[in-house]
């Protein structure tokens, strides 16, 4: 069965349109198969009536009287078969004044006539589905159906060939391994059970940066698909809810723009005021002013007025992107390097906790932080927003970015612009006399 997703959910006792969708294809293919089933049948009976007792004996073989009369037959059968099933989008009547005359020839009953023409109107009707023209359709997928059509149009090659040359053409094009897997999985679909796994694997697969609100998504309509509802109408249901999911989104972010702007005018009035007090402090005289070492039980104060003070670069860039924290400044050098680790713990967490891939370590080991993917830094999105979060490597932020934005951007209205990390730049004003990034 070659694949190929469209949007209408036609069926065929209706006014469909090319190219089908998957149920329609479907439905057709097990009517056609039920009734080649009763042709089967039919043909058996036939078969097993003149190999009996029963059946005339032979006078003249191959143009006896028996001969005849099991070749009427077979031809009618198949007359009967090709004149109940048409192909879709044949012109019905001229079709089937065509097996007609084959059936009633002259000189016998044409049944290869009737192959022919049923043959002929298959092909006519896959050309215009398989190779109907799409607007989402690519340079490489139009190059295929339009090879295809020319397939069909020649004569020269089977059904099977074409429908199977079609088939290769759409997994070469497939740039996603997903749709490739999909494609294969309804070919190889002979029970309902299994196209509802290839629907599940296609539509409802989990993925580790998966929402709580997709996981229970994907559960719901994994189960639909388990009870074997037709594909068209499961995947409408599930482009609906989606849509009113986003639209109800957009609802409650624009309810709250106005607060957002409100924020951000006073906001921009505090910055300003904060900015007029500065120029009055920097306006004064420099007077000593003193800080504890970082150090937990040293006893010594430090004049961090002085020209030459020993801080942490980290905290003293994260002040200068807004964080609240206060620098952290220290007596020695020694002190500086005895108290790294406990200080990075206390205060340079990485925002996911738990979920941080170096979790229980603080992050990235000091060797594997020569690579500039692995510094620490933090979400450009929030930091537009006046909010700090903090990570502890890009590849973190890379990791845990859907469940950042869906826990930190969503319901603070933060737009998801930025696909990396403000990383951290130590001051040019700071001389940087050991570093453990």
């Amino acid at each position: 069965m070659a694949v190929e997703v469209s949007n209408h959910g036609s069926r065929l006792d209706q006014a469909s349109i090319y190219p089908f969708s998957i149920d329609d294809r479907v439905e057709s293919g097990k009517e056609f198969q039920k009734a080649k089933l009763q042709l089967e049948a039919k043909l058996k009976s036939i078969r097993s009536y003149f190999n009996s007792p029963h059946a005339p004996a032979h006078t003249a073989p191959p143009a006896c009287d028996r001969c005849n009369s099991k070749n009427h037959r077979i031809a009618g059968a198949y007359h009967d078969f090709y004149s109940s099933n048409p192909p879709y989008g044949v012109d019905e009547s001229r079709y089937r004044d065509a097996l007609d005359r084959a059936l009633r020839d002259p000189s016998g009953p044409q049944l290869a006539e009737m192959h022919r023409v049923f043959g002929a109107a298959l092909q006519q009707h896959l050309k215009n589905d398989l190779c109907a023209s799409q607007p989402g359709d690519n340079e490489d997928t139009q190059a295929y159906k339009d090879a295809t059509a020319s397939m069909f149009d020649s004569g020269n090659h089977s059904t099977q060939e074409i429908v199977q040359f079609y088939i290769e053409s759409q997994l070469k094009a497939s740039k996603e391994t997903k749709v490739a897997e999909f494609i294969k999985g309804l070919q190889y679909a002979t029970t309902p059970e299994q196209r509802a796994q290839a629907y599940i694997n296609f539509y409802c697969k989990s993925d580790s940066t998966d929402t709580a609100q997709q996981r229970n998504f994907k559960t719901k309509y994994t189960r639909i698909f388990e009870q074997l509802n037709p594909h068209d109408t499961v995947v409408s249901a599930m482009r609906s809810e989606a849509e009113e999911a986003q639209a109800s989104k957009v609802s409650k972010l624009s309810q709250s723009l106005g607060e957002m702007q409100m924020a951000f005018s006073a906001h921009q009035k505090n910055k300003a005021r904060k900015a007029e007090k500065d120029k009055r402090m920097n306006d004064r005289e420099i007077s000593p002013r003193y800080a504890n070492c970082g150090m937990e039980d040293c006893p010594l104060d430090i004049n961090i007025q002085t020209d030459e003070t020993i801080e942490c670069t980290i905290c003293e860039w994260l002040e200068r992107k807004g964080s609240r924290r206060e620098r952290v400044y220290y007596c020695s050098v020694e002190h500086a390097e005895e108290d790294f680790e406990n200080h990075d713990r206390r205060e340079h967490q990485c925002c996911m906790g738990p979920r941080c891939i170096y979790y229980p370590d603080i992050g990235p080991g000091g060797e594997s932080r020569q690579d500039g993917g692995e510094l620490c830094g933090i979400c450009f999105d929030c930091e537009d927003h006046g909010i700090i979060s903090f990570f502890c490597s890009n590849d973190c932020y890379q990791t845990n970015m859907e469940s950042h934005r869906d826990e930190s951007h969503y319901d603070r209205g933060v737009a998801n612009k930025s696909q990396n990390l403000d990383t951290y730049t130590p001051s040019p004003d700071l001389e940087v006399v050991e570093s453990h990034l």
